[in-house]
């Protein structure tokens, strides 16, 4: 108690935030942040010459790079005069470019970058480099979203989470006073046990914090565990901010149901962040457009589509190290031009309807959003935890963990429902087991498709 009063006070210290303020090494960032919030508020158009710019500067850069000197040299376009429109001109990035492009990409050298690495659905790592310019704007944008979550300077931070980078950086002596310094504690999403849960439940109640940063589908499971329980939790004393995986509405509807908190969600990736989070009014995410040109596409047609689902696309303005151009970040969602009523001028994402991967293709043509499967086992008694596989379009495998409660007829109806979508004539296999294993990042994945099919 006397070390988390201690705590508060250093990093609540207006003089702590005074000093930082002066350092050379943040002096720049808190210009950034400045600047990134004076921007969700300009006109539309303004926002569009911001983007119109740094895209520009990104192209020029991306000349350095072997691989896209060659790209801009089959298309024609010339980086001074290239407009936002000439961007779907260029080819789309995918994680087998990058894997097989590798430093072909960089356009700076690799002593001046951080090497990064995204999992991924399938675990193929993709190896990738950032430079200090995406950095010092990421870092700004964190401060931003944090306080569009109703977080106040000096609040004490869960972060529920699991990715191996930054459970390493914790480790470490430069991590823990880091840590120290933003009031924050880990948490380890990687192993969700009901040992480990109920551990994170008591310690959680003696650090009472403020927000709860978390992926979705950690703090679901751990907030079915405690309503499970009958614990109430006297945290997080203002909101629960959800990132990494999508979050769905029966789990906001749970999280808001257990913790009595507001959720905000936010969007982005280990390989592009602070691409767009929710604001108060709860009617989408703000895409933070000096950041990332978001394109929302057609699976047929390739062209840019709003109000209804497309593949998600993505060009980072930031990272000069190794250009992400059009980016096929491998996500569904739906975006708008609508304003919110919050006064915040940027385009919306109205919602991230999961992994292209979610999408279950069937026999005769039909696509099946695997959110369907999820929402038969809404409310079912006896099953602890579940995960639907489709390994080809007719040859599925549910993994089961039974709960304490749990009898031969719990799923009877959820494979009648299962059948119908499926067909009789598939192959559905039932296997039980004692533990669901997290993706190479420490993520829940509730439906998974193995099932590719070409698009865009």
């Amino acid at each position: 108690m006397i070390l988390q009063q201690a705590q508060d006070l250093i990093c609540k210290s207006r003089l702590k935030k005074s000093i930082s303020s002066f350092l050379p090494s943040k002096r720049g960032k808190w210009e950034l942040y400045h600047d990134k919030k004076k921007l969700l508020y300009i006109a539309a158009a303004e926002i569009r010459d911001v983007q119109g710019q740094k895209l520009r500067k990104l192209l020029k850069q991306a000349l350095n790079s072997h691989y896209y000197s060659g790209v801009l040299e089959k298309t024609g376009l010339n980086p001074d005069n290239i407009v936002l429109e000439d961007l779907k001109k260029l080819p789309l990035l995918t994680k087998d470019i990058i894997r097989e492009q590798g430093d072909r990409l960089l356009a700076k050298p690799k002593s001046m970058l951080y090497r990064n690495a995204s999992g991924g659905s399938t675990g193929a790592p993709v190896i990738f480099y950032q430079d200090d310019n995406y950095a010092d704007n990421i870092w700004a944008t964190m401060m931003v979203i944090l306080e569009m979550c109703g977080w106040h300077y000096g609040a004490r931070i869960a972060r529920l989470w699991g990715a191996p980078q930054d459970k390493r950086r914790f480790k470490t002596l430069k991590g823990r006073l880091i840590y120290f310094l933003q009031n924050t504690r880990f948490y380890d999403s990687f192993n969700m046990s009901e040992e480990n849960m109920l551990k994170y439940h008591y310690d959680m109640t003696k650090h009472k914090p403020d927000i709860i940063i978390c992926y979705a589908s950690s703090i679901y499971l751990l907030a079915k565990f405690l309503k499970k329980r009958g614990l109430s939790p006297s945290y997080p004393s203002i909101s629960i901010n959800t990132s990494a995986e999508t979050l769905m509405p029966h789990m906001r509807h749970t999280l808001e149901e257990v913790f009595g908190r507001e959720v905000y969600d936010k969007y982005g990736s280990r390989e592009i962040s602070g691409i767009a989070c929710e604001c108060s009014a709860h009617k989408g995410l703000h895409i933070f457009e000096d950041n990332v040109i978001l394109e929302c596409l057609d699976p047929v047609t390739g062209e840019n589509v709003y109000e209804r689902p497309g593949e998600l696309v993505i060009t980072d303005l930031n990272n000069m190290g190794m250009p992400f151009i059009r980016y096929r970040i491998g996500d569904m969602g739906v975006v708008s031009r609508e304003k919110c009523s919050c006064g915040r001028n940027t385009m919306m994402l109205r919602k991230v309807l999961g992994r292209v991967t979610d999408n279950f293709y069937l026999e005769g043509g039909r696509i099946v959003h695997g959110e369907y499967f999820t929402h038969l086992f809404y409310g079912t008694r006896g099953i602890k935890n579940f995960r639907f596989t489709q390994n080809r379009e007719d040859d599925f495998l549910l993994t089961i963990v039974k709960g304490s409660d749990y009898t031969e007829g719990c799923l009877e109806q959820i494979i009648r429902s299962i059948k119908k979508v499926i067909g009789e004539s598939a192959a559905l296999k039932i296997e039980f087991t004692d533990k669901i294993s997290v993706t190479a990042t420490g993520k829940y994945r509730f439906t998974v498709s193995k099932v590719k099919k070409g698009s865009l």
